[in-house]
């Protein structure tokens, strides 16, 4: 899907979403622990349903009810009977939080795993744990994106650099109190992102397990073994790294945007967005984003558009191990636009502009967080602005798009639409297309019941064709058509489903073209009719936008509606 941000003025209040990080982190504990935990204010990004469905194969269960999830957990321990069972088989999807966590955990509750993802995911940095693995006996091997691991983890000193990630960190914390003895976690020094770390302390601590942690610089943590995890009932707080983009809107609207719901004593280490924000009145010109890399992407927005100059983004290597490399992407993006940066090893030097020029369509390099970057910069731009790959902020913020509407953001969706053929094979796809959980708005069981004859009926009789509709490759609807026998055999679009979820992206009004296109390949060039309801009026100003019109008659009670035959080259264009 492609974006196209035009200028405008943002206002309003925003609420960032629940905290990604956190969330993780929660639901890791909640899956380890004994008993049933409820987990309330999660957000189903891509991330998490990764993470829960990792856990899944690990032995948890869940149950999903709005953004409350409830959690049985595996009750992981030293003498776990699961480490008996045939090891898991982990789609990390393009989470980086759930590789890297999960790699110890398999390897103490399930002596090892089978690691899958996409992306750039397989090619992220792992070589702190290979390190340790070569130091410890365990088995690895990582070939055509399949990382397996094999073994157990012993109690004992484990050693990780500290400029690299603390996911690392993060994954040996949670899993080495499960060992049946006491180990310790010694940073090389420097160490960074501790705010990360303080998060999974925090989340360790209300789910039952103490670490005693060392004041020495940096501190050292010391795991005591034969602990177990105990259920709890937390909520997930709002998210500092999202709600790093709405202060940069805040910024560049000159304080007409209002960010909420935060929690300024939060653990996360992005929090220092809050500091950063006041500092950029206060003329400051360098701001270090070693312990909080995720803000750097907004930073940078607030740099290019700052009005004064320059501005430095400090300590920023880590950066190019994330989705993208983004001290490369960061520059590449607002390059294109007209800031004036410069990209250097570990830094960014911003020159400060009153505006952009825009007018250009710049790559997500499917990149979450370079997508709402551009965004963000795209509103005080002089022309619009298109973002490619832009559906890849689902990864942590499904409904970013929509927020930023809501504010006054003024965009423009174009999807990459196909149908592919329905058949015996893979009906039910599009029968059960809205039922996901994890889907905003599912359809009802009565909307399922009603569709699947219809679906059931185009897979088997040659005398009715079904397509799926792909965005993206995803599917997000089908169009069901055949011959109306009772009007003398005239082609009839009988069913035409979009995605809930898609209502009002301009979705369906982009796939209908390609409907028509493949009724016109099967049937001819001839008129086409539809039935419809009356009060559906979206439906009725849709049909009507591609030049179909009312007979008068009714079919039951569903009006009749006709698009004549074409006459020369027609492009579906909107009357």
């Amino acid at each position: 899907m492609n974006i196209t941000v035009t200028p405008s003025e943002l206002s309003g209040a925003v609420t960032p979403p629940p905290s990604k990080s956190q969330a993780h982190r929660l639901l890791i504990a909640a899956a380890l622990a004994h008993g049933e935990s409820v987990i309330t204010n999660v957000a189903f990004s891509q991330d998490i349903e990764a993470t829960i469905r990792c856990l899944e194969e690990l032995g948890a269960g869940f149950a999903v009810k709005g953004s409350t999830v409830t959690v049985r957990g595996m009750g992981a321990n030293a003498m776990s009977p699961l480490r008996r069972m045939a090891y898991p088989h982990l789609d990390c999807g393009e989470s980086g939080s759930t590789l890297r966590f999960l790699i110890p955990i398999a390897l103490a509750v399930r002596g090892g795993g089978i690691f899958t993802g996409r992306g750039r995911l397989m090619e992220r940095p792992l070589k702190p744990y290979f390190d340790l693995f070569d130091e410890k006996g365990i088995f690895y091997e990582q070939k055509d994106g399949v990382l397996t691991v094999s073994g157990m983890l012993t109690p004992g000193e484990y050693r990780l650099p500290g400029d690299v990630s603390s996911q690392f960190f993060t994954g040996l914390l949670f899993a080495l109190p499960l060992l049946n003895g006491p180990s310790a976690i010694v940073p090389t020094p420097p160490l960074e992102s501790e705010g990360y770390i303080q998060m999974t302390l925090q989340a360790m601590a209300q789910f039952g397990v103490e670490l005693p942690v060392t004041l020495s610089l940096p501190p050292q943590y010391h795991p005591q073994g034969n602990q177990t995890y105990q259920a709890a009932d937390v909520a997930v707080e709002g998210d500092w790294s999202q709600g790093g983009f709405w202060y940069a809107a805040m910024y560049l609207s000159d304080m007409h945007v209002d960010v909420r719901g935060l929690n300024y004593h939060s653990t996360q280490g992005d929090r220092v967005m809050a500091d950063y924000f006041d500092q950029f009145f206060m003329f400051q010109e360098s701001f270090d984003v070693s312990g909080c890399p995720d803000l750097a992407p907004p930073l940078a927005v607030m740099a290019a558009l700052r009005g004064m100059g320059p501005t430095r983004l400090a300590n920023a290597a880590r950066l190019r191990m994330k989705e993208s490399d983004r001290l490369t992407s960061i520059t590449a993006v607002l390059s294109a636009l007209g800031a004036d940066i410069q990209e250097g090893p570990d830094s960014l030097t911003i020159q400060g502009k009153e505006r952009l020029a825009g007018g250009v369509k710049v790559d997500s390099f499917n990149d979450h967080r370079i997508a709402m970057m551009a965004a963000i910069a795209a509103t005080r731009c002089e022309k619009p602005v298109t973002i490619t790959g832009a559906q890849c902020v689902a990864k942590s913020y499904p409904n970013f798009w929509e927020e930023l509407e809501r504010l006054g953001g003024k965009i423009q969706r174009e999807y990459e639409l196909s149908l592919a053929p329905i058949g015996p094979d893979n009906w039910k796809q599009a029968a059960l297309l809205t039922t996901d959980k994890a889907r905003l708005n599912p359809l009802d069981q009565q909307w399922v019941t009603s569709n699947a004859f219809s679906l059931l009926q185009a897979a088997y009789d040659p005398a009715w064709t079904c397509r799926l509709i792909l965005s993206d490759g995803k599917p997000v609807g089908f169009a069901f058509f055949g011959l109306w026998e009772e009007r003398g055999s005239v082609p009839l679009l009988c069913r035409y489903m979009i995605d809930v979820d898609c209502q009002g992206r301009g979705l369906g009004r982009q796939a209908l073209p390609l409907v028509l296109d493949e009724m016109y390949a099967l049937y001819g060039p001839r008129e086409i009719y539809l039935t419809v309801e009356p009060g559906n009026t979206r439906a009725v100003r849709l049909y009507e936008g591609f030049g179909f019109r009312p007979t008068g008659e009714f079919d039951c009670t569903e009006a009749v509606y006709v698009r004549p035959a074409p006459s020369g080259n027609s492009d579906h264009k909107e009357l």
